[in-house]
């Protein structure tokens, strides 16, 4: 099959998503090499009081061996210095739990606790980069704490600390491995974990009707105004507007974009039936954003039809905007949906249409209405590979038979260049921005 790469965006939700987990996975790395040095360090200085030589060399010769894995993460090497790190502390672990750290009548042994750190540690570290080796760490660490969890492990050849000084360290072994693994956990939930303080905000900001939405207005090759595209903005009670840049990737990683869309889709319609009483507005068709996740919820259409048959809304004034990101999976899902919809009236368009893959197979078999022309191709007009671009991919829709819009129009120079090229419909600051629906209604709808 034929697959034609336009652009490839990195600031679309899809990559950003991933590229933000990929930071948080090495911010966590980052953060875990310094705390072993520092807890390693703190012991070395305790056995050093203690005069416990062995131990001195032992502790000190792990706390290079960590030095060095922090300082390699520093240098852009941070899944190397981070196993180096965890094979040194398992070890370390296991030999300080056979021969110093003996359980008796006195005192327990705790020092395998720190193995659920290197686990944890191991885990993040096994999502940045999956090896075996890391995997191997992570299960070494996990039986270790089973297993002197459960046994006592006494061997003759141990040379235990004296039982005063066991009853002292046992506890702050104990007090310190679970701090810093609660820690560790507390930083995994906020960096990686879907509940975060805003995602958490964000689950209850349908009910207490925080989000709002805004208007562009869309506009014919003569400036008449043909529709609007709704635009999701959510008024945070303590940071003000929230841009969807900083929500939106979080409500799609938490799994809420099916909730915060379907909300977009119901005021949408909402907005739509009022149009619909007024001769001036009738006419006007809403464009709405629609998710991955939204789209292929099993009853989005039944969902969709009965919005419209309850607000009296004709399936006409409706059209929904896909991403080509939709295409990486369940193509022929995706192309039964939109004939269905399409047959109901509902106008289908693919929008930012060259920043994702797209293949002109699945295009040609998809009933669109319309391709939106992502703005960063209307900005690269004024170079002349830009302007090639642009009429190339004019071209391909008109091709298909589709309306082309060209989304981003700031100049009358871009304008004027996107009307050679055989757009119908603009839409950008040149002609208003997204504001809200009273704003909208007063400015362009009076």
């Amino acid at each position: 099959m034929w697959r034609v790469t336009l652009f490839k965006s990195p600031s679309t939700n899809h990559y950003l998503t991933q590229k933000q987990h990929f930071q948080h996975l090495q911010f966590v790395c980052r953060i875990a090499l310094p705390v072993g040095v520092a807890v390693s360090g703190a012991w070395l200085a305790v056995f050093a009081l203690m005069q416990h030589w062995p131990l001195v060399v032992i502790e000190g010769l792990l706390c290079a061996i960590i030095f060095a894995g922090w300082a390699a993460a520093k240098r852009g090497h941070i899944s190397s210095g981070m196993l180096v790190s965890q094979v040194a502390c398992v070890l370390f672990i296991i030999c300080f739990s056979l021969l110093f750290d003996v359980p008796d009548d006195s005192a327990p042994r705790v020092s395998h606790i720190y193995l659920l750190i290197i686990a944890l540690a191991g885990f993040v570290n096994l999502q940045l980069d999956p090896t075996r080796l890391q995997l191997g760490i992570i299960i070494t660490s996990i039986l270790g704490f089973i297993l002197f969890s459960a046994s006592p492990m006494r061997f003759g050849f141990a040379t235990p600390l004296p039982d005063e000084i066991r009853t002292i360290t046992a506890w702050a072994h104990a007090a310190i491995a679970s701090a810093v693994l609660c820690g560790g956990i507390l930083l995994l939930q906020r960096k990686l974990g879907p509940d975060s303080r805003l995602v958490r905000e964000l689950r209850t900001a349908v009910a207490k009707e925080q989000l709002e939405l805004f208007f562009q207005p869309q506009v014919d090759r003569s400036g008449r105004l043909i529709g609007a595209e709704a635009l999701l903005r959510w008024k945070h009670p303590r940071l003000g507007y929230v841009a969807p840049d900083n929500f939106i990737p979080l409500a799609e990683r938490a799994g809420l974009m099916p909730e915060v869309g379907g909300w977009v889709l119901s005021k949408g319609i909402e907005t739509l039936s009022k149009w619909g009483t007024k001769d001036e507005t009738k006419d006007i068709v809403l464009a709405i954003n629609v998710s991955p996740d939204q789209f292929f919820q099993e009853n989005f259409v039944a969902n969709v039809m009965s919005a419209l048959e309850a607000c009296a809304v004709a399936p006409g004034s409706l059209k929904l905007e896909l991403t080509e990101t939709m295409f990486v999976s369940e193509v022929n899902e995706l192309i039964d949906k939109i004939k269905v919809l399409k047959d109901k009236g509902i106008g289908i368009a693919l929008d930012d249409f060259g920043t994702g893959y797209s293949s002109l197979s699945y295009l040609r078999q998809l009933p669109l209405q319309q391709l939106k022309i992502d703005r960063s191709f209307v900005r690269a007009t004024t170079t002349e590979r830009g302007a090639l671009m642009a009429r190339n991919i004019c071209q391909m829709g008109h091709d298909l038979g589709l309306d082309i819009l060209a989304e981003g129009i700031e100049t009358e120079e871009q304008l004027r260049f996107m009307t050679e090229c055989g757009c119908s419909a603009f839409q950008g600051y040149y002609f208003g921005r997204p504001i809200a629906l009273e704003a909208f209604e007063t400015r362009f709808l009076a």
